[in-house]
């Protein structure tokens, strides 16, 4: 006679825990890899989007044989006259040429004192390239204005290089030639300078230190922590006008550039303490460092445990001295 074997009819419970237990781990292995995969993806974006702005910088500089300015002499009198962003100003070379051919060249950029031709236009304008895609930070900001109402507008996350605070290569060497104001101190050794100080001569060919050694643009695109730990969003897009002002003018607050001032994440000092201040810090969402554009086309990233000398050295496109490891 032949014994029928029992026939098992489902998992016991045991053994569907360790299954579940067997995929928690698998699952706790892969979703770190998966996470630096999305990261290394978005890092790449990043940058291919500046480098996409190095060469409309460089076309810029083909077709006006000098790079763009950030920002002209206001005139107090009467509605403030605050100017386009050099980011504004290369939107021709980005494949923005509908938005750029109806922009009206004159009024207030910031919409902050006057009434803005611009505004319609300005509200519908985005540029997927402007935006850094690890980024937490907002892509749009609203703003009240003097006379066109509430507008919303987008926040970049990359912010031109106007120079060094400290002469390039030094930590402690003040540059010979800051302008001091309330917003910090400017110094417009670097790329992307105002008119009124030599910018509207300014080319490749003042890179003195090498095109490749002089750092023209690189990112604001995360939060800043305070001693407690708190986020702070500060960019120097984050005010008035955004994205497509240049600031208050030369020798007053800014928007879109910075000079060099502090180390890489860096919060808090002497106009690094607002987002229309003059020596906002870089800092960047992707672990580690941030990103930059050189002067050459070229993108390189910059470590946060760089020698700040090696820092202040790519901010200054004169100091002569050789540039360290980073």
């Amino acid at each position: 006679m032949i014994l029928a074997t029992p026939r098992r009819s489902a998992f016991t419970l045991v053994e569907l825990l360790v299954v579940i237990a067997i995929i928690g781990v698998l699952v706790a292995l892969l979703l770190p890899a998966v996470q630096q995969a999305r990261e290394a993806a978005r890092r790449m974006q990043c940058s291919n989007n500046i480098k996409q702005m190095g060469l409309a910088l460089h076309n810029y500089h083909d077709t006006y044989l000098v790079l763009p300015y950030n920002a002209s002499p206001q005139s107090n009198d009467g509605p403030r006259q605050r100017g386009p962003s050099w980011l504004t100003r290369i939107l021709p070379f980005v494949e923005q040429n509908a938005a750029y051919d109806q922009l009206v060249f004159t009024g207030d950029f910031t919409m902050q004192d006057g009434p803005s031709p611009n505004a319609a236009v300005l509200q519908q304008l985005n540029v997927p390239g402007f935006n850094c895609p690890s980024s937490p930070l907002p892509k749009k900001i609203s703003q009240p204005t003097n006379a066109n109402g509430d507008v919303t507008l987008q926040a970049t996350n990359y912010v031109g290089i106007t120079g060094s605070y400290w002469k390039g290569g030094t930590t402690d060497t003040v540059s010979a030639s800051p302008q001091d104001s309330v917003y910090g101190d400017a110094v417009y050794n670097g790329m992307i300078l105002p008119v009124g100080s030599k910018s509207d001569t300014i080319s490749l060919t003042h890179a003195q230190d090498g095109t490749s050694n002089t750092m023209m643009v690189s990112e604001q695109s995360d939060y800043f922590y305070n001693a407690s730990g708190d986020q702070i969003e500060r960019r120097s897009s984050g005010h008035r006008g955004s994205t497509w002002a240049q600031g208050g003018g030369t020798a007053n607050w800014t928007s879109n550039v910075t000079t060099v001032r502090y180390a890489i994440a860096t919060e808090g000092g002497t106009g690094n303490g607002a987002n229309y201040h003059v020596n906002v810090a870089l800092v960047s969402a992707h672990p580690g460092g941030v990103m930059m554009g050189l002067a050459d086309g070229s993108v390189s990233f910059l470590a946060e445990t760089v020698n700040f000398a090696v820092l202040t050295g790519l901010a200054d496109r004169q100091d002569g001295n050789v540039l360290g490891e980073y």
